[in-house]
């Protein structure tokens, strides 16, 4: 229930904390996960715990048969009130979800139930949560969760997708850094045989000895044994010759951006790999059909854009081109749910869903026109974002953009904040200076120097200072956002608005409990948005414009045929 913004009905949370006491209630409540039936009889859950089929009817006759004659009434749960908590117990439940699940408001209401089934008779606790329930059930953050319930599971079915998926015994992973390795951890988790292949013996031992040390720590975290990692492990081959990948069902390219090399590496696989062989590319934005004509079959290549790091990430982006056939597109689903990604299929464009929407967040300009990274942040991380944009630049590295300008001769440190940090060397976190200045355990703070750098670039640039509320700054943020998810469903490059959450939930952490760029978009209202737009000086997007005009919903059956008309264009349905 905490998953969808409610809290156990019906007595939950009065009975469970009479039975096995507050606290434990709150985290099993609060967590939302699944319980091993053996943790759960530890509890106090269960009376009994008994594995196989005949066994169980057994042991339950012998236990009904035990209870003859006995008085009920100490079993009664509404009797009574449950173990209690003090103070400083509540409070630190409360900090601990408030952690766990920032921003989210059905934890909290369930403590205070738990709460309740403590100092007061059952009825009156019965009294406090239906009130709870009724609040959350009215909410917009339980809509929004329950929209992202069936968002993620509808994002992997593809309309009119018919044709089998090939096998997928075998995978080949091109290159063993970071995202390589990551990609080969999941496939491996998985059950498949896995070739990791790097030409670089030095990358290749780098690369092993990187997954080798992220199962070591997941063996001293308990959270897998030896065995398990000796058995994953297993079925990782490291090769640096191509031929070692002439019997994979399917190769997945993993090195960094740049087409030429990509396209080398592509026709390579075009000569080693079996007739048939899924080739994917792993590109975060290069345009797939580009690479596909590097090969003789441009039917069997399709990007499969993870997330870094890969092992962690739940999101994976299948990005089709116009020369996909219909078997690629299914085997690369069918991939996606084998190693338990979120899967979406996407339409090949620039950044293709979750980069090229983010990648239109109004923050640079923010930063450009008089609000310090403080301010931008505080805004993001109220709106319920883990990590604000400037923050998230010097995690990822302000040097990756800054070289990049820097080296085609169009940084312009006295114009532009970006580029003077770049040009200041304040990389970010690595360096332990950047928008923030950061200790030796990575914790941020507000810097003077960088605050008088950004003010010096204001001075030369004629901009001061203003003040902006935190409202004003989020639409600057994210209205931009949606527009451009507007933007990939008139073009045919997303198959449902839904799908577009999906990708920022799961790719960008956007918080779940908000529903994603266009359930938040609906939530406000689309007018209102358009009229946002408008104000800030942005180009609306044609269908946000129709949408409005026409007084349609997002979830109408209009707009629902308007997106899947732009779909079919852009897409030839002969292939599926």
């Amino acid at each position: 229930e905490v998953n969808l913004g409610l809290l156990p009905g019906a007595g939950g949370t009065q009975r469970m904390p009479r039975l096995i006491g507050a606290a434990l209630s709150i985290d099993i409540m609060c967590r939302g996960a699944p319980m091993a039936a053996a943790r759960a009889a530890e509890a106090g859950i269960f009376d009994s715990v008994v594995e196989g089929g005949a066994a169980v009817v057994a042991a339950a006759v012998d236990f009904a048969g035990a209870q003859a004659g006995k008085d009920p009434a100490p079993r009664m749960l509404s009797r009574g009130t449950a173990k209690g908590m003090d103070g400083e117990t509540v409070a630190a439940k409360r900090k601990q979800y408030a952690k766990a699940r920032s921003g989210e408001l059905a934890p909290q209401a369930i403590i205070t139930c738990v709460e309740a089934s403590t100092d007061r008779p059952f009825r009156d606790g019965m009294n406090v949560e239906g009130t709870e329930f009724g609040k959350l059930f009215m909410g917009p953050q339980s809509r929004a969760l329950q929209y992202m319930f069936f968002a993620e599971r509808r994002c992997a079915k593809v309309p009119g997708l018919a044709e089998a998926p090939a096998p997928l015994q075998s995978i080949g992973i091109v290159g063993a850094g970071l995202m390589g390795g990551g990609i080969a951890m999941c496939c491996a988790e998985s059950g498949m045989r896995v070739v990791l292949l790097d030409i670089d013996r030095a990358n290749l031992d780098r690369g092993m000895g990187a997954v080798r040390k992220n199962y070591a720590s997941s063996v001293s975290r308990k959270s897998k044994t030896q065995e398990q990692v000796d058995r994953i492990l297993g079925l990782i081959t490291p090769a640096t010759e191509y031929s070692a990948l002439s019997d994979c069902d399917m190769v997945v390219e993993a090195v960094f951006e740049n087409m030429k090399l990509k396209k080398k590496i592509f026709a390579q696989l075009d000569e080693v790999c079996k007739p048939g062989c899924i080739l994917a590319s792993n590109t975060s934005r290069l345009n797939i059909d580009e690479i596909a004509g590097s090969t003789r079959r441009p039917q069997d290549v399709v990007g499969c854009h993870f997330f870094s790091p890969a092992n962690v990430m739940r999101l994976l982006e299948n990005v089709r081109g116009p020369r996909t056939s219909a078997r690629t597109i299914a085997t690369a689903m069918a991939f996606g749910r084998k190693i338990k990604k979120v899967t979406c299929l996407v339409g090949n464009c620039d950044g293709f869903i979750a980069n090229r929407v983010m990648g239109v967040s109004g923050w640079p300009m923010l930063l450009q026109t008089g609000l310090m990274p403080h301010e931008i942040d505080a805004a993001a991380e109220g709106y319920g974002m883990r990590m604000g944009p400037c923050r998230m630049m010097d995690l990822v590295g302000l040097d990756l953009f800054g070289r990049e300008r820097a080296t085609a001769g169009v940084a312009k440190p006295d114009k532009y904040v970006m580029d003077a940090f770049f040009a200041a060397k304040r990389y970010g976190q690595k360096k332990g200076k950047g928008f923030y200045k950061y200790d030796e355990k990575r914790r941020h703070s507000r810097d003077p120097e960088a605050e008088a750098l950004v003010q010096d670039v204001w001075r030369k640039a004629g901009t001061s200072p203003r003040a902006l509320s935190e409202e004003d700054i989020v639409d600057r943020l994210y209205l931009p956002v949606v527009n451009e998810g507007f933007k990939c469903l008139e073009e045919g490059m997303a198959i449902r608005p839904s799908d577009i959450d999906v990708c920022c939930v799961f790719g960008y952490n956007w918080p779940r409990y908000r529903g994603g760029p266009m359930q938040w978009a609906s939530a406000e209202g689309l007018p209102k948005v358009l009229s946002k737009l408008e104000a800030m000086g942005e180009k609306p997007s044609a269908l946000l414009k129709e949408c409005v005009q026409n007084k349609w919903k997002l979830n109408s059956k209009e707009v629902a045929k308007r997106i899947e008309d732009a779909w079919k264009s852009r897409w030839s349905e002969s292939k599926l």
